[in-house]
């Protein structure tokens, strides 16, 4: 829908419309990195805790039904990225 920021990952369907300006990093890294594709592999890359998986609870709408999981981009894309972020980050350590 319009003005909302639905995610997925493996296979689940997130809206996380409410909470974007919340997020610790920032309200633009989301729609940057994680919109239109499979976010799993970018999510994994910078929340490692058990708490973060549990809070996407909050979020949960559903799940994308198997048919449809074809038309989501391929997560090779995703992988790309995310080396590519995870280069980005090692730097600033």
């Amino acid at each position: 829908p319009r003005g909302e920021t639905w995610l997925l990952l493996d296979g689940m369907v997130l809206d996380i419309s409410r909470w974007l300006s919340e997020h610790p990093g920032g309200d633009s890294i989301i729609p940057q990195q994680a919109l239109n594709c499979d976010a799993t592999v970018m999510f994994e890359l910078y929340h490692v805790s058990r708490q973060s998986f549990l809070y996407l609870r909050e979020f949960y709408v559903g799940e994308l039904h198997p048919d449809d999981l074809a038309d989501v981009p391929s997560r090779t894309s995703s992988r790309r990225a995310a080396t590519a972020a995870r280069r980005r980050r090692s730097w600033r350590n």
